[in-house]
């Protein structure tokens, strides 16, 4: 019976993960942290209402079995190049510390295909560095996953994803062998594709899934 904590329950793949997590009887108690208090009543949820610039209190926390970090962002939705890397990368590194003081076992963190701190572009360069540091952060088992494009109903609207929708379907047929990494993927398949994974109770160090891994643990 497990505790979970989501990181970016209100975005695309955070809120499929709590809906799943709510659902799941493993799973006994799904902490949230939100900026405001969400329409969502559940027996399981704690939600903890934070602005981010300060750590809550997780004292009545007694054990968190595993993160689920799914924060993002965008340059259009957050200018700030500050602000922006405290959402990719400050945010889940405290919150992996936090967790490794309340027993955590493991942490998931949504990057993207392409992630290295060594990219000219900068959100890739983003997600490159947080991947490096909480590599760096001796969590007993870290999963990234590396999706492409994903769909799915976001709150807000962005015009490329719109597009990209409708024609990777087609270019995904002509993805394939080492190009398959970049099929688009239904957000749904990546959200249970995760917890299938994180009911493995396996110690891993770090492991790595693109669009193969992932669609593959999603079949077991």
């Amino acid at each position: 019976m497990k505790t979970a904590l989501i990181l970016g329950s209100t975005g695309l793949v955070g809120s499929v993960i709590l809906n799943e997590l709510l659902n799941d009887s493993s799973y006994t108690k799904v902490i949230t942290l939100v900026r405001k208090p969400q329409p969502i009543q559940h027996s399981k949820l704690i939600e903890i209402v934070t602005d981010f610039n300060s750590v809550p209190d997780f004292s009545q926390i007694n054990h968190i079995d595993s993160i689920f970090s799914c924060l993002g962002t965008t340059r259009k939705q957050t200018p700030d190049l500050i602000a922006y890397r405290k959402i990719e990368i400050e945010i889940p590194l405290i919150y992996a510390e936090i967790g490794k003081t309340k027993g955590l076992q493991n942490f998931h963190y949504v990057s993207a295909i392409g992630a290295n701190k060594n990219a000219s572009n900068f959100y890739l360069n983003m997600k490159g560095e947080a991947e490096y540091l909480l590599q760096k952060a001796n969590i007993p088992s870290l999963y990234i996953y590396q999706p492409s494009l994903l769909i799915g109903e976001r709150k807000e609207y962005r015009f490329a994803e719109k597009v990209g929708a409708k024609i990777f379907p087609i270019i995904d047929l002509f993805l394939m062998g080492t190009l398959s990494k970049y099929k688009a993927m239904k957000v749904e398949n990546l959200a249970k594709a995760m917890i299938k994974i994180d009911s493995k109770d396996e110690i891993n160090s770090v492991s790595v899934y693109q669009y193969d891994e992932i669609m593959q643990n999603l079949k077991k």
